[in-house]
């Protein structure tokens, strides 16, 4: 059992690095590559990978869905939008700082949407959060307060994401993923072709061999994310399993030292701090599932980032 437990948290932790790695190379790219071509790259990637497993598996799958699957998926794909967005106009640690602080939302949220009124401690927990934000915001809030705000909106979509998938509980997972793929790679095409700002129509999503590699390599990197985050909790407590998905945020820190030589002050560091360290108290205490493939608790599996 305990090795199966090592084994979860393993995997997890291949997950994390995964999607720090996409993170690090969508911001690497951010100054060659429009960010709607990244987003439109990871998702169609993961409708390939999605629709050829529910093919191979004949898994079910219908467009004639749910409002709450169709939610799903379009607020997911704004998300994803977001999400790209932040990466690529935000220094990369403090931007996964605020797209990971979604579980704080989640418990918000859940007061409005699920009628579960949250705790004290839980209240304690949003707050250190806020005063996290704040202190990550302070050094960046004059020239960059638009890419937070589209941070924190993209956290409230995920946490938005979260409570539509306590909601699909009893929907087929490939059809959930299937669904969400396709629909976001629909919606991440049509923003592609949308004028933003004063730039041309479209950039240029590839400048070279270089460019090429890395874009692949970053889809790549989403889908190994993606696969090595599903087995983590399907073989692990979803609420543990969760909190290790948070050294994430550590990995963020070295690609920012390591590629960017990014030193950190002391405010910005305690601000990650207040909103990772609330962040996995609410994970660790949430309510557990039994691995073997059943769902995560809402605010524990999104993917990366990525809703």
């Amino acid at each position: 059992m305990i090795l199966a437990g090592a084994r979860a948290y393993l995997w997890m932790l291949a997950g994390s690095l995964s999607f720090a790695t996409m993170g690090a190379l969508s911001r690497s790219l951010g100054t060659s590559t429009d960010w709607r071509m990244l987003a439109l790259v990871r998702s169609a990637l993961m409708a390939v990978f999605a629709v050829g497993i529910t093919v191979a598996t004949r898994g079910p799958f219908t467009l004639r869905a749910s409002p709450t699957l169709w939610m799903r998926s379009i607020v997911g794909s704004l998300g994803m939008l977001c999400t790209f967005y932040t990466l690529t106009h935000l220094q990369f640690s403090e931007a996964t700082t605020l797209l990971k602080s979604y579980p704080i939302a989640v418990s918000a949220l859940a007061w409005l949407v699920l009628r579960e009124r949250p705790g004290g401690k839980v209240w304690v927990a949003v707050g250190l959060g806020v005063a996290g934000v704040v202190l990550i915001a302070r050094p960046h809030f004059e020239e960059s307060r638009f890419a937070i705000g589209v941070a924190l909106v993209s956290s409230l979509m995920t946490a938005v994401v979260m409570l539509g998938l306590n909601r699909l509980s009893a929907v087929d997972t490939r059809t959930i993923v299937t669904h969400f793929a396709l629909v976001a790679t629909a919606i991440c095409a049509v923003a592609v072709l949308l004028p933003v700002g004063a730039g041309p129509l479209l950039r240029s999503p590839v400048g070279g061999p270089r460019e090429l590699s890395m874009l692949l390599g970053m889809g790549l990197a989403g889908t190994l994310g993606q696969l090595a985050m599903t087995r983590a909790f399907a073989t692990g407590e979803a609420s543990r399993v969760s909190v290790v998905g948070l050294t994430e945020l550590l990995f963020a820190l070295g690609y920012d030292a390591w590629i960017w030589n990014r030193s950190f002050s002391g405010w910005t560091l305690s601000g990650m701090a207040l909103v990772a360290a609330p962040t996995g108290w609410i994970l660790s205490t949430a309510p557990s599932r039994a691995p073997g493939g059943s769902a995560p608790p809402p605010g524990s599996a999104a993917p990366g980032g990525s809703p």
